[in-house]
């Protein structure tokens, strides 16, 4: 089977289109990626695509031939990367996703040791909320994942990687701002500022209030946590974001944070990769920058 014909039609079943095939991910025109698709249909004596509308569909010799095609180009990829590592640390790929709070708070100084440590290494780095993160390195679109808590997928081999707590943050104009501390009961009312549906450290904000019953007056849901400071520093409400989110926000005095003294929420952060694959030299050397004895959170 010819690979390349393979590597079209891998990418117009994922695409569901030729022309987004052709466009994103293959770099070559509309006809040409049709007359790969036509040649590898040829070769297999079965239709693999069907037009529905102006989708394209796959038949059922095209759904089993794309599990095949997932398959063969991993092991394809993995080998080339596999012959770069007898090179040693000097070229390659490393793929790393994160979730928002160590992707913008947390890695960015150890991902900067690292590109000195490793020049010749290129970082391929996603922010996305834990859920795609977790499906990413899943399906090793990702060799390593940063995420909010502690993912239960049986593929998955999770390290700890630093615990994080929540904290109240409310604008310098809010009526308890001067507050040395306050009470859950001097919450009652007020607009929460909650992250988006997908945010694992949201789920941990929204259960921890819930169990309190503090989840009493109106809420508003953001995108991220800059969303949620940016609410907050509007005076839209209140929130709980990461502590490792808010530094530069405290010393310009745009927020407050307030203890809470009845409510402590905390979260692990944690390292994940797929068992079972063989990770790359780079994404070894970069666990052991994260590791216990490497570069860490304070």
């Amino acid at each position: 089977m010819h690979s390349y014909r393979l590597q079209v039609f891998h990418a117009v079943a994922r695409y569901r289109s030729y022309s987004r095939a052709a466009r994103e991910a293959l770099h070559i025109s509309q006809p040409a990626v049709s007359k790969h698709v036509q040649a590898l249909e040829a070769e297999l004596g079965v239709p693999l695509v069907q037009r529905v509308g102006k989708r394209v569909d796959l038949t059922d010799a095209g759904r089993l031939v794309q599990q095949y095609a997932d398959q063969v180009l991993a092991l394809a990829e993995e080998t080339q990367r596999a012959l770069l590592d007898l090179q040693g640390l000097q070229r390659g790929t490393l793929r790393l996703a994160a979730s928002s709070t160590p992707g913008f708070y947390l890695l960015p100084p150890v991902l900067a040791a690292f590109t000195q440590a490793y020049p010749g290494i290129t970082l391929a780095v996603e922010i996305a909320n834990s859920g795609r993160v977790v499906a990413g390195v899943l399906n090793q679109a990702w060799d390593l994942g940063v995420v909010s808590g502690t993912p239960d997928e049986a593929q998955l081999q999770v390290q700890p990687y630093c615990r994080d707590t929540l904290i109240l943050i409310v604008p310098p104009s809010h009526r308890l701002a001067a507050q040395p501390a306050v009470t859950l009961a001097d919450l009652v009312g007020e607009t929460w500022i909650l992250r988006a549906v997908g945010s694992a450290s949201g789920q941990v904000v929204e259960r921890a209030l819930q169990a309190h019953h503090a989840l009493q007056g109106h809420t508003l849901r953001l995108q991220g946590c800059e969303g949620v400071k940016q609410a907050v520093m509007a005076g839209l409400g209140i929130g709980m974001v990461s502590r490792y989110a808010i530094t530069r926000e405290v010393q310009h005095g745009v927020l407050r944070v307030l203890p809470v003294s009845d409510l402590q929420v905390e979260r692990e952060l944690t390292l994940i990769w797929r068992k079972g694959v063989r990770l790359p030299a780079a994404a070894v050397a970069l666990l052991d920058m994260l590791g216990p004895t490497g570069l860490h959170v304070r």
